[in-house]
Formats: structure tokens, C-alpha cells, sequence
């Protein structure tokens, strides 16, 4: 009879995702629809981590042992991942398991206890994002048109004028539409439509919280659709991108257009926002606010079918607009 001594874990053999997916790429593929472009490319690089960790390990990443899952968080943890990236991590690994229509190993007890218990241990207090406000996006305006550096040199009162027209219609539309900073990357003109009142509506096609891309209208004030009108190219109409940056380009110029304005807490400013201020701005309002029937409407029956979005509520107001 052979004893504990005698016996010998033999390593299960990885089974790749792509061999997954090749097994039955019609529900892969319609399942991964779902998904925003962003959240799958997260996915995607978290899934990746884990197969090669589990190849590295001589372990199976599908179907993965719960206690593969709680091995390597434990690793992940111990190289410095943050808790936010266990989390990611996880819904990663659900995710795979459900296209292969598997049962998730994280829904384990005992990988929600490690979870758990890393939560605590490597939670830290999350610093928000700083907040573009009506206060903030006023000094901004005051300041964006000052000449800054350019290299070696100082910008041209033409081109610091240029430059600075494009940072104010960049934070104006952040902040009034709630933008995330991947809706401003792929905006276009033709998602951007001006009203007889001189306010615009913007139309976030595709978004985080839209997987099903069944669209959303915003609102935006005129200051903000005379600030976009002041950088839209002769002629640009259809797919022509209205910033023509990308998510971390937009992120950056943002930080950048916070310290040039002197801001103290300008590092705090990202391509969130515009989200952070459009927030606090309602909240305050909504605080303040004894809301009429009227007031609720977003210009009448002319505009059906607006966002819900939080504060969109308030965007098209006549108090928005200096109106009573």
C-alpha cells in the first residue's frame, strides 16, 4: 500500500485561451461583445498574466483549481499588485471560465476569504480624481491663453492662442457631458450637434457602462459649444475626430493644463476629471434646489431621448445659460 511518502503531484497540463476560443469561437466571440473595447483589453492583459504564471507553476488555468486562483493572488500581492489589480485579476479569470461555460473557481470560499483578507491588507485610501468645476474651468479659461515653454523656447502669442482654444473646448466638454476620457478619444463632429439656443448635444455612441452601444445624448452649454466651435476645422463634418488624442493623451494634457493654470492640487487632475467635477456640481445643485416640473425638462419635447446621465438633468437649464 503505497503511504503519503510514495505519492507525487504530477502537474496538470495548461490549457491555452486561444485553444479555448478556437473550441467554440461563436459564443467567445458574442460573449466578448458585451464587453467594452477597454474592459477587454484589460481582460485580456490580466488573462494573459495568469496563463503564463500557471505555465511557469506547470498549473491549469482552465479549468483553474480554486486554489491555483488563491495562489496567485498570493504571488500577485507579493510582488506589489494592488488590490484593485487582485480584483481585476479575478473578474478575469470568472470571465474566461463563463466563455467556456465553466464553472468560476473564484466563486470559491476559500478565494473570496484570500481576496478578502488582501483587501485588507493592501487597501489604501484612494485619492479621487481633481474635480473640473465651474470654479476651476474659469481660471483655466483665464489662464490657457498664456504663452508657456515649448521646448526650448516660449510659444507665439498665435500659438499659445491656438493651444490655449483647444484646452479650454477640451475641458469645457469633459466637464459638461461627463465624459470619460475614452468617449472624448473617439468623439467625432458628427457626434457633436449645435441648438437654435446655442447649446449643443453630444452623443456618446459607445461607453463603459453602454457594452450593448445603444448610444446616449448629452447635453453641453453654449460656453462649451462656442468653445468647440472655435477649434473645428473648415469642412470637418462625419468620423473626423473632434480631439484627435488619445485616452492618454487627453489624460496628460488635462494634468498639464491643471498646473499651467496654477492649480495646488494639479497633480490630482486626470482624464476623470471632468466626471469628479460634473458630480460635485450637481450634487450641490441638487443640495440647493427646488426643482419645478419645468425645470426638470431638458428643453421640452424637442429633446427626446437625453441621457439620464448623472446632471444632465441640469446641463440644458436656462440657469446654465444666464437664463432665469
Amino acid at each position: 500500500m503505497a503511504t503519503a511518502a510514495d505519492l507525487q503531484i504530477v502537474p496538470r497540463q495548461p490549457t491555452s485561451l486561444p485553444a479555448l476560443r478556437a473550441a467554440d469561437q461563436g459564443v467567445a466571440s458574442a460573449l466578448e461583445s458585451v464587453l467594452s473595447d477597454n474592459t477587454q483589453r484589460v481582460y485580456a492583459a490580466q488573462w494573459r498574466i495568469f496563463t503564463n504564471w500557471c505555465g511557469e507553476m506547470g498549473l491549469r488555468p482552465l479549468p483553474a483549481d480554486p486554489l491555483t486562483v488563491a495562489r496567485y493572488l498570493a504571488a500577485r500581492a507579493g510582488s506589489g499588485a494592488s488590490i484593485a489589480t487582485l480584483r481585476l485579476a479575478t473578474s478575469a479569470i470568472s470571465k474566461a471560465h463563463e466563455w467556456a461555460k465553466l464553472e468560476s473557481p473564484c466563486r470559491d470560499p476559500g478565494v473570496r476569504a484570500s481576496l478578502k483578507g488582501w483587501g485588507r491588507l493592501l487597501s489604501k485610501p484612494q485619492r479621487q480624481a481633481g474635480a473640473l468645476t465651474a470654479d476651476v474651468l474659469a481660471v483655466i479659461r483665464l489662464t490657457a491663453v498664456q504663452p508657456r515653454r515649448r521646448g526650448r523656447g516660449m510659444e507665439t502669442p498665435e500659438q499659445a492662442a491656438e493651444r490655449g482654444r483647444f484646452d479650454v473646448a477640451l475641458v469645457a466638454v469633459l466637464s459638461d457631458a461627463g465624459l470619460r476620457r475614452s468617449e472624448a478619444a473617439v468623439l467625432t463632429w458628427g457626434d457633436v450637434q449645435r441648438w437654435d439656443d446655442g447649446s449643443g448635444r453630444i452623443t456618446v455612441v459607445r461607453s463603459k457602462t453602454d457594452a450593448l452601444a445603444q448610444g446616449a445624448v448629452v447635453a453641453i452649454t453654449p460656453a462649451a459649444m462656442k468653445a468647440l466651435d472655435a477649434i473645428r476645422p473648415e469642412g470637418a463634418v462625419g468620423e473626423v475626430k473632434v480631439f484627435g488624442l488619445s485616452e492618454s493623451q487627453i489624460a496628460r494634457r488635462v494634468k498639464v493644463i491643471a498646473k499651467s493654470a496654477g492649480l495646488a492640487d494639479w497633480e490630482s487632475f486626470s482624464g476623470h476629471s471632468g466626471r469628479v467635477g460634473l458630480a460635485r456640481g450637481e450634487r450641490e445643485r441638487y443640495a440647493g434646489s427646488s426643482m419645478c416640473g419645468n425645470h426638470m425638462n431638458l428643453g421640452g419635447p424637442a429633446a427626446p431621448g437625453l441621457s439620464d446621465r448623472l446632471g444632465a438633468v441640469f446641463l440644458a437649464h436656462p440657469c446654465r445659460r444666464g437664463g432665469p
